[in-house]
């Protein structure tokens, strides 16, 4: 076993969203039942990222509300990859000027593959946290449009003043609350390939996940392929 913190700062968005796609890539070659399978695989790794927010907030003996779903949001943007400001108080208005993971996708001709992640993580997201919240949608860049939009409907705040209180305390707690992307790129290929397996067989789902894992390692180096595949084992519903 490699020692983990000596590769985890290797990992970052552009791991994430790749790994991502090249997954989805290869699912879709398989057909109409590879496709659902991929996007099942993509509502799977979100609720169970949402489900693991959710356990922490009700740890802390909060209720489930979008306002502390906002705050027990799982990564950080250190790099400045991508630029998420608030476009509205009431209700609560997210966007994205400019994603990460949509460079990333551009970056390797995969934007075809990243939208299908983009069309099912964010209410994926919000369902695992709390299947009453009330979530939407509008534009996305992944689409070619000029920004991402995020409606969460059930939270407000007051003022400016108001959201920056919730943003002290987010960063706060980061020590407690934010994983660092070797984690969620090892639960990406967790929940892909637990999903693949179980609708399209073991035999395809582990071939589909080889096949893609030696895109990835061409793209990445194979250790970083090798790490993924050791950090992917653990049990992604336990919470520190």
């Amino acid at each position: 076993m490699r020692e983990r913190a000596v590769f985890a700062d290797t990992f970052y968005i552009d791991d994430h969203a790749v790994l991502f796609a090249l997954l989805i890539r290869q699912a879709e070659f398989l057909g109409s039942q590879g496709k659902d399978a991929a996007a099942r695989g993509v509502v799977l790794y979100g609720k169970e990222r949402g489900l693991r927010m959710a356990m922490r907030c009700a740890a802390d003996g909060r209720p489930l509300t979008l306002r502390n779903y906002l705050n027990y949001g799982e990564w950080a943007d250190d790099r400045g990859w991508s630029d998420f400001r608030p476009a509205g108080l009431q209700p609560f208005v997210l966007e994205a000027l400019k994603c990460g993971w949509c460079d990333s996708w551009k970056k390797y001709g995969l934007e075809e593959y990243g939208r299908v992640y983009c069309r099912w993580i964010d209410p994926s997201l919000v369902k695992g946290f709390n299947p009453e919240a009330e979530f939407s949608m509008g534009e996305t860049l992944s689409r070619g449009e000029e920004k991402c939009r995020f409606f969460f409907h059930g939270a407000s705040f007051a003022d400016a003043e108001d959201l920056k209180k919730d943003v002290v305390e987010r960063a706060a707690a980061r020590p407690y609350r934010i994983k660092d992307f070797l984690y969620h790129t090892g639960h990406a290929l967790s929940a892909m390939r637990r999903n693949f397996m179980m609708e399209l067989g073991l035999i395809r789902a582990r071939r589909l996940v080889e096949v893609a894992l030696a895109e990835y390692a061409a793209l990445f180096g194979r250790e970083k392929a090798d790490i993924l595949i050791e950090e992917s084992a653990q049990d992604y519903l336990r919470i520190d």
